[in-house]
């Protein structure tokens, strides 16, 4: 469309008016991503870790004491809690009175946390989502499906939708009735390419609903479908991109960070790592040494860039196995979600969540939701919300828990008429209320 190369258009003068903020930390991004390898990326990210490290010991409370530190490695590794106990030590004097932004999240639990981020930080998160998009075959200026809770406080205005070609479409209650008219609007819209950025629920409740209709649209013009804010199964992935005719990926990143790894058109099933504007490491589950590829370790972000509130070796509380991409740089091969809700057999040996997730695969058809629950030891809860009124097949999931839970676990089904979402709209599948240390 010649809107859409206008917007894009648009875009691009505005940024060079501006001196090229956004541009000339895309082509940087670029090169410390595709080319991680080479001496120059290399060079640029050492220098900018260097300088954060410097920055941080300089100009913050917490940091100050490790002025003989040389390496990140020694410092720290931090958590939400820590920040959140001693919020003013992380606030850098340098930044303190200046006009920052303030970013925030009511986290998977709940619990409201805040940052703030400089300018700089700012256009670098968005040089980041421009570079992660154009990797899902979308580029500024096309459409764009925001499927998300949408309230007063992260809701557009009509001019900065139509500037952006986006349409929100909220998510809050995702009915049989609601996705049709979600399905109708994709079918009304004569663009020719358009991206979808979403729940993983949503997406997975949408995947339900055409795999229970038999629908198949094939000539939609998504590029992709985005996941992002919570755990993309494989038969969301599958069975999504097979009835809307896309590739379905997943992004891993947070409100008060940014974007730390995602999935792409040329990495699909791998996370490729922002490894331009993070410093990320995989830590053993019990102590702080780094694994091996192949094992699962805590995800610890460095973030490079945000000098307001200097953020390092933050463990941001995620399990993913460790991997590396065609040029041998570190990947992500698995993001398991969160650490405080693993799952464990009646032995104590982690579960891995798609363990978890195959068991309800064959019965998706009948249920609305589900939710799979540790409430002991040796005991597990599953609710079930179901299209009907009976589900047969009690004793079948139930054995088939068992087979790797042992066959001592105590399995209980209850069925409720709902599971609620969390106030950040995520629906978890997976809850550990027994939580072992």
């Amino acid at each position: 469309m010649i809107l859409n190369r206008l917007r894009h258009k648009f875009f691009w003068i505005l940024d060079s008016a501006k001196g090229g903020k956004v541009k000339n930390k895309l082509e940087e991004i670029q090169l410390c991503i595709e080319n991680s390898n080479s001496d120059k990326a290399i060079q640029i990210r050492s220098t900018n870790l260097e300088r954060l490290l410097k920055h941080a010991v300089k100009t913050t409370p917490f940091y100050s004491a490790l002025k003989t530190v040389n390496t990140v490695s020694d410092f720290p590794v931090i958590r939400k809690t820590t920040i959140q106990n001693d919020f003013e030590s992380f606030e850098s004097s340098e930044f303190k009175d200046k006009d920052n932004f303030r970013v925030s999240t009511s986290g998977s639990t709940g619990v409201p946390f805040f940052l703030f981020q400089n300018q700089e930080k700012r256009n670098r998160n968005h040089a980041d989502v421009i570079y992660f998009f154009n990797q899902s075959g979308f580029n500024v200026g096309n459409r764009l499906y925001e499927l998300e809770v949408w309230r007063g406080h992260n809701q557009k205005g009509k001019l900065k939708s139509f500037i952006q070609n986006a349409v929100q479409f909220d998510i809050s209650r995702l009915t049989d009735e609601r996705i049709k008219t979600f399905l109708d609007l994709l079918k009304s819209d004569k663009q020719s390419k358009k991206t979808m950025l979403g729940f993983a629920s949503s997406y997975e409740m949408i995947a339900q609903y055409l795999e229970r209709k038999n629908i198949i649209l094939k000539d939609l013009g998504i590029t992709s479908a985005i996941a992002n804010s919570e755990y993309l199964n494989p038969y969301t992935k599958s069975k999504l991109g097979k009835h809307l005719n896309t590739t379905v990926l997943s992004r891993y990143s947070s409100e008060e960070i940014g974007i730390i790894a995602q999935q792409t058109i040329n990495s699909p099933n791998n996370f490729v790592i922002n490894h331009a504007s993070y410093h990320v490491e995989l830590l053993n589950l019990e102590n702080d040494t780094p694994v091996k590829p192949g094992e699962f370790g805590r995800i610890v972000v460095t973030d490079l860039f945000n000098y307001a509130m200097p953020i390092i070796r933050y463990d941001t509380g995620d399990i993913a196995k460790l991997g590396l991409s065609d040029n041998g740089s570190m990947a992500l091969e698995q993001i398991e979600g969160r650490k405080m809700d693993l799952i464990y057999d009646s032995e104590g040996n982690i579960i891995s969540s798609f363990v978890i997730y195959t068991k309800f695969y064959k019965y998706y058809k009948l249920l609305k939701q589900y939710q799979f629950l540790q409430q002991g030891e040796k005991d597990y809860e599953i609710k079930l919300n179901l299209q009907d009124d009976v589900f047969e097949f009690e004793n079948d999931l139930i054995t088939d828990v068992k087979s790797d839970f042992g066959t001592d676990a105590n399995v209980t089904i209850s069925y409720v008429d709902e599971i609620p979402a969390l106030a950040s709209g995520k629906r978890k599948k997976v809850i550990n209320n027994f939580k072992k240390d």
